[in-house]
């Protein structure tokens, strides 16, 4: 009986090291099993995480081990790779746009339907960053598709969802200013005077500080900034009440109302367009 064990042990390990994605699925269906999860729902969650994976992938197999490269948050693959697709040649903008988006935008997507989570993001995004950083020294600063200050309102010190909005906003081109967490109205307003932003992306997880977004936005309104709101106090009847303002749900909405507001679409067109 010990010696099956220790049969089964090492195939385990054996697993472990030359197949560690399915190592990972059978511990990760091991767990799912312990909680109750009936794993026929699932599987369902991972057929749309697969289609998420197919429609997103490169055609060209050199640029998508770049992209997988990213969404497993490896950093120095990614690099690797980038610098063996540079010597052979490459347009290093066509590497951003076709390689390395593609990777961080599959990782995004799974975080909407729950197939990916924090750490995840930030490990794609640092991935993601380590390829475009070489790109940028072949073809210069890339151009920002527009300025963004992120911020964590007055009272709430709960920064984990600015964080990820801010890493996926770096990641789409956008140069953020992230002034941190329990910033009040009035720094906020000076920030974006000061820097000039085309959008502010205000978050709170506390329902007894949702009202300094609202505030914010009255504010910014003859500014002609608007505010993008979310967090987990923060719903779309809400953001509705008061003027200036676009709700986002997720980080990706982040991400789409920036592209239109930097497009140069007025929060109406922007809420309108999305709601």
């Amino acid at each position: 009986m010990i010696r099956h064990i220790d049969i089964a042990v090492q195939k385990i390990l054996e697993m472990k090291e030359k197949e560690p994605a399915k190592f990972k699925r059978l511990i990760d269906e091991g767990i799912m099993i312990g909680l109750g999860v009936v794993l026929e729902d699932r599987n369902k969650e991972m057929t749309a995480a697969n289609q998420i994976k197919k429609r997103n992938q490169p055609k060209d197999p050199e640029y998508a081990a770049v992209a997988e490269a990213v969404i497993a948050g490896n950093r120095t693959e990614t690099v690797n790779l980038t610098v063996s697709l540079l010597r052979k040649g490459k347009d290093p903008t066509d590497l951003v746009l076709n390689a390395l988006m593609p990777g961080i935008q599959t990782v995004c997507e799974l975080y909407d339907i729950g197939e990916s989570y924090v750490p995840e993001i930030l490990l794609a995004n640092e991935a993601l960053i380590g390829g475009v950083e070489l790109c940028q020294e072949r073809i210069g600063e890339v151009p920002s598709q527009g300025k963004v200050v992120s911020l964590v309102i007055e009272g709430d010190v709960h920064d984990i969802g600015k964080n990820i909005v801010a890493a996926i906003l770096r990641a789409n081109g956008f140069e953020v200013v992230d002034l941190g967490k329990d910033i009040t109205v009035e720094a906020a307003v000076k920030a974006v005077k000061t820097t000039n932003a085309n959008l502010v992306t205000g978050t709170t997880l506390m329902s007894t500080t949702k009202g300094g977004l609202k505030d914010l936005a009255e504010i910014l309104d003859s500014e002609d900034v608007p505010v993008a709101c979310g967090g987990a106090a923060i719903d779309r009847r809400f953001v509705e009440t008061f003027g200036n303002s676009i709700y986002g749900k997720t980080p990706l909405d982040a991400v789409k109302i920036a592209k239109k507001i930097c497009a140069g679409k007025s929060w109406k067109e922007a809420r309108k367009e999305l709601y």
